[in-house]
């Protein structure tokens, strides 16, 4: 029997575009943080030519774009994604079982916990070698799905936590198509894992590309969570709270950030306010003057800091519109008070902004809020839930 590798599924996504002089982007930083704005700040005003032409016309391998491109598929493609990805990171965790034994773990689990019910005809099985449906290797037989029995199985399956693995199969398929075509690549990521980043900066480094990282991390991950808070408030991102992980990934990047200047070549600091110093470093970079700054996997890491808390509320608020505001402020003071594992600098931080507004009136503001409906998203928003909730931790 024969026990396919991952590569055998790489025709099924091929990239097309091409482009000289490649460069490697990873903008990386906590969700909230100010990616995007960085990002444009960088486009907008980049002084180097490979690095403009990777920002406006590289591949962009950041996982939401991914998940978008890959959902758009046909069902029977995104099953042998499925499919693929369990090879991918069998492969992966024999070579390196730390950093990638938990996503090899996780895709074996979605086949026997969940894809294996949703197809009991097959009876398939996933063991650390192979899939199976019986005694055969499913990929052998897998023409035996139908086309509406694909659609079943890929509607029943969660939009986002299912296809955390498969969509790093796509992109790793991506990495390696842009690769062979020498064209740029960007990453957005949150930078919480830096041995797999600094892993992918090494493979492209290793190809002849300059790559440069950016790490947007705030001092006070408070700024992040305002910012989180009004797109909750405002509907955007389907309203969804993101604020658990948020202080997770602040964490993780805190404990390990020290990886990532150990990786580069040169580091530089400098507020999102002003990124000349970074521009400067970013062209200066060439796979030339790899041996003199010690030939590591990242040329320029260029760590961002992004606004204050000060700063980012009153940035926010003004955005706002009417009850907005208060119903902003009110969603601040029940973070603050709810929300585990919040640093003590962002819980005093945001109590300071919050003051003005005591915890009975916050609880007032919120089910007025949840009361007129206008405020329930797709993902969250200010429901009868939440209100419950902050009576809890504010009454």
């Amino acid at each position: 029997m024969k026990i396919l590798k991952f590569k055998d599924f790489s025709k099924l996504y091929e990239a097309s575009t091409s482009v000289s002089e490649p460069v490697g982007i990873a903008i990386l930083g906590v969700p909230a943080g100010g990616k995007s704005y960085t990002f444009n700040k960088l486009k907008d005003a980049a002084e180097d030519a490979r690095l403009s032409k990777t920002l406006s016309n590289g591949i962009n391998l950041s996982v939401d774009k991914l998940r978008n491109e890959f959902q758009s598929k046909d069902a029977m493609s995104q099953l042998m994604g499925f499919l693929g990805a369990f090879y991918m990171f069998r492969d992966k965790s024999k070579a390196d079982k730390d950093e990638f034994g938990k996503w090899f773990s996780d895709i074996k689990g979605l086949w026997n916990d969940k894809i294996s019910k949703l197809l009991p005809d097959l009876r398939i099985t996933a063991d650390d070698q192979a899939i199976k449906s019986g005694e055969q290797d499913l990929a052998s037989i897998v023409n035996k799905i139908s086309k509406e029995d694909a659609e079943r199985v890929i509607s029943q399956l969660d939009k986002y936590n299912d296809y955390k693995r498969v969509v790093r199969f796509f992109q790793t398929l991506k990495q390696d198509d842009a690769v062979n075509k020498a064209t740029g690549v960007t990453y957005d990521e949150a930078g919480d894992e830096p041995g797999k980043i600094i892993n992918n900066m090494k493979s492209l480094h290793n190809r002849g590309y300059v790559t440069d990282v950016f790490l947007i991390h705030p001092k006070n991950i408070a700024s992040n969570l305002i910012q989180n808070f009004y797109r909750v408030v405002t509907g955007n991102d389907g309203g969804r709270d993101s604020s658990a992980a948020i202080v997770q990934a602040f964490k993780d990047i805190e404990s390990k950030k020290d990886l990532y200047v150990k990786n580069a070549e040169k580091t530089v600091v400098a507020p999102s306010s002003n990124l000349d110093d970074v521009k400067r470093e970013l062209k200066l970079a060439t796979v030339s003057d790899d041996q003199a700054r010690g030939d590591k996997p990242i040329d320029v890491l260029a760590e961002i800091l992004p606004m204050s808390p000060e700063k980012a509320y009153s940035t926010f608020i003004d955005k706002l519109q009417g009850d907005q505001k208060e119903i902003f402020t009110a969603m601040l003071k029940y973070s603050a008070a709810s929300l585990k594992g919040i640093p003590e600098e962002a819980k005093d931080a945001i109590d300071d902004l919050t003051k003005d507004m005591t915890n009975r009136e916050a609880i007032e503001v919120l089910s007025k809020a949840s009361d007129s409906g206008k405020y329930v998203f797709k993902f969250g928003g200010v429901t009868p839930e939440l209100v419950k909730k902050a009576k809890e931790v504010l009454a």
